[in-house]
């Protein structure tokens, strides 16, 4: 058989097995019912059918959950051992390199059905939930992770859920369980307590105002955030691009330019998702020490517009990761935790994490309310 007979051949079975994981599809022309209630509509009868999954909310069901308290902040701390999978992964480029993508299609799990969103993505349940209603979004083409170039999509999909869902990005260095594949996250809105806690006035500081985005700053808060919020998709896009260039000048990181992707199944990006100066994902081996700043988003979008919080990072596990026995500590913080829920797989840790434990958290992965300060002014 030639090279191209198994190419075709390879298209062929790809193309059934999308078409039998298709639940719904939307496609975005105004006609289609809405998102929100499409994934609602999945994850009932996910939950039937699908016993992986229906193992995955037992355990939410039975996860244990304390909270504590910092001087303006709270934190929600999860005991869920099946995120033992996530919080244990080895992303070094080797490991990775060795083992199949679990988001790409022919590796998901036989049961899983999809959204065909755009044609471009595949909204999945999240069969290790850390909230109800836990969603991942999968680029249909392998592609490493990556917002530079991507933000109009991030928005895109916020305004297509609407004001019930809040979509989260990981950065490939900081939280992303799979940084060799394009994906987001979504999950209904209101239960991070940071959802709250950016708008409270007294968490509120050096608000600037310019073309219709707001931007500004939280102090108190154990790290610190930076919020875009605007009603103009390309006006919060631009101000993002500045945001992460300044960004990269502080902390050193590197954005190359490279051309966008573009493609049959990728016209949603064509939508004005490029960031001024930023390349789109690029296909090749994944290497986390290319193109961004560490960083974890959140974006929502009401009749308000859209808002993104912003958490700069500076390294993806706190120290104790590494140690041995019981001095270990396995919390590898991503948008969730950043956004108010630790998650903890293990007993000694969900029992061990104080406040103390995890403002040191805090200081040890994130920017401090004065370099959020400096990356402001840099605006």
């Amino acid at each position: 058989m030639s090279d191209a007979q198994r190419d075709r051949d390879f298209q062929m079975s790809h193309e059934a097995d999308l078409q039998r994981r298709i639940f719904a599809v939307y496609g975005g022309d105004g006609e289609d019912r809405p998102l929100a209630d499409l994934t609602a509509g999945l994850l009932e009868r996910q939950m039937k059918s699908w016993p992986g999954l229906a193992e995955g909310y037992a355990a939410l069901e039975a996860a244990g959950m304390r909270e504590i308290s910092g001087d303006n902040w709270t934190v929600k701390v999860q005991f869920n051992p099946r995120r033992i999978v996530s919080s244990g992964a080895k992303l070094d480029p080797e490991s990775i390199r060795k083992r199949p993508c679990f988001l790409c299609l022919s590796h998901l799990p036989p049961e899983q059905q999809a959204i065909l969103y755009r044609d471009a993505f595949l909204v999945i349940c999240n069969p290790a939930p850390i909230y109800p209603g836990h969603l991942t979004i999968v680029y249909r083409r392998h592609l490493p992770q990556s917002i530079l170039g991507n933000l109009g999509i991030l928005l895109r999909l916020a305004a297509d859920f609407g004001p019930r869902m809040v979509v989260s990005y990981n950065g490939p260095r900081c939280g992303a369980s799979a940084p060799d594949h394009l994906h987001f996250q979504a999950a209904p809105a209101g239960l991070l307590p940071v959802e709250a806690e950016v708008m409270e006035p007294r968490n509120r500081v050096g608000v600037k105002r310019r073309r219709g985005v707001s931007l500004w700053r939280t102090r108190g808060l154990g790290r610190g955030i930076l919020v875009i919020e605007g009603k103009s998709a390309a006006g919060v896009s631009s101000a993002f691009g500045e945001a992460i260039a300044a960004l990269g000048r502080l902390t050193g990181s590197a954005i190359r330019k490279t051309r966008l992707v573009r493609g049959a199944e990728g016209r949603i990006e064509k939508r004005n998702t490029s960031l001024p100066g930023s390349p789109g994902p690029r296909a090749g081996s994944f290497n986390p020490t290319d193109g961004e700043p560490m960083l974890n988003l959140l974006c929502t979008h009401t009749r308000q517009g859209w808002r993104l919080i912003l958490f700069p990072r500076l390294k993806h596990r706190p120290e104790a990761y590494d140690r041995q026995g019981n001095e270990k500590l396995l919390v590898s913080p991503g948008a969730a935790d950043m956004g108010g829920i630790f998650i903890t797989p293990m007993e000694k840790d969900f029992l061990a994490l104080d406040r103390e434990l995890i403002r040191g958290i805090f200081h040890e992965v994130a920017l401090d309310d004065a370099a959020v300060k400096s990356l402001l002014d840099a605006l």
